[in-house]
């Protein structure tokens, strides 16, 4: 029987969320996201969605990153707890 154990969170993602969260402005550019005065790469957004820390999802026509109540958590906590 496995059990699944996810791992937590790279200092990275916690810090691409932190500026989710404190920044209002994002837009993607290319294949980086700028939010507010930080470049974070599509990658790092993609696996933050794959592990339901946030969600994209478009206002207006235009896609912006919404961060899911798991993520919330993981920043409240500074990542210990997945």
């Amino acid at each position: 029987m496995m059990t699944s154990v996810r791992k937590p969170p790279s200092k990275t993602s916690i810090q691409a969320l932190s500026a989710i969260a404190r920044y209002r402005h994002q837009r993607r550019s290319g294949r980086v996201w700028l939010i507010g005065d930080r470049r974070v790469s599509s990658a790092t957004v993609a696996s933050l969605e794959r592990a339901a820390f946030l969600k994209e999802i478009a206002v207006n026509g235009n896609p912006v990153l919404v961060i899911t109540e798991q993520g919330k958590q993981v920043i409240a906590d500074g990542g210990k707890a997945a």
